[in-house]
């Protein structure tokens, strides 16, 4: 009978301590996740008591949400929000790491790109013969290559459109040393592309693959500053049947 008596007590106490502190370690049933952490799954929440390396990968509580529902096979994870992690004192490693993967907003003016200047360039994506993105001061612009065009191979298909595309963006793709250079009276087209001579490894890129025989005519809204070094080439394209004028 004392022993029925002495069982009967302990149980109470027990049942008594749930209930006064439900977020505690002796709350939970089984072993440890990978996380350090298990689900109460009287309500699905998330208690984490020992934080292991894997857990502390994660910097906010979204992240952390991420990892459980990646790396827990019990089924409350399906509903796990931020709102049910117990991080039982533990404090995420909070160093927002994605303030500092943000880009630096160029619109200061010194950053500014200016007519007449020429700025040094990192090709970001190649698009065709005569347009490409570059990056310049941080700053991404789909450029409009000054004076030339070539033939259409993106939405439009034209003779020679792939052939000029494959010649612009190898030398692009391969080059040391990426210039542009502003000139006319506009820093920017109707599409709100920015105009520019394109200085490839100290080479004009309009003036090579106009010789190259892949510009099918000239756009000429105003006077820039190498007009006539593209005439000349053009000239010598046509002369020696170069590209699309065999």
């Amino acid at each position: 009978m004392k022993k029925l008596l002495s069982i009967f007590s302990m149980i109470t106490i027990v049942m008594i301590m749930v209930a006064l502190f439900p977020n505690q370690s002796f709350a939970h049933k089984g072993a440890l996740d990978k996380l350090g952490g298990h689900f109460r799954n009287s309500n699905c929440h998330y208690l984490l008591h020992k934080p292991t390396k894997l857990a502390k990968t994660a910097k906010t509580k979204a992240e952390l949400v991420s990892l459980v529902k990646k790396y827990s096979s019990n089924k409350c994870k399906n509903s796990l929000t931020t709102s049910k992690l117990e991080l039982e004192g533990y404090k995420l490693q909070t160093g927002s790491s994605t303030a500092k993967s943000k880009p630096k907003k160029s619109n200061t003016s010194s950053s500014a790109i200016k007519l007449h200047k020429k700025y040094n360039a990192t090709l970001y994506k190649c698009v065709d013969g005569d347009t490409a993105h570059f990056k310049v001061n941080g700053k991404v612009y789909k450029t409009r290559f000054l004076f030339i065009d070539t033939p259409e191979s993106t939405i439009k298909k034209e003779p020679y459109g792939k052939t000029a595309s494959k010649y612009t963006c190898n030398l692009l793709k391969k080059a040391k040393k990426i210039q542009l250079e502003t000139d006319g009276k506009s820093l920017y087209d109707k599409y709100n592309r920015l105009l520019a001579w394109v200085w490839v490894d100290g080479k004009l890129q309009q003036e090579k693959i106009t010789k190259a025989g892949l510009v099918k005519k000239f756009y000429d809204y105003g006077n820039y500053k190498y007009e006539n070094k593209i005439r000349t080439a053009m000239t010598y394209a046509k002369k020696h049947h170069k590209g699309m004028y065999k």
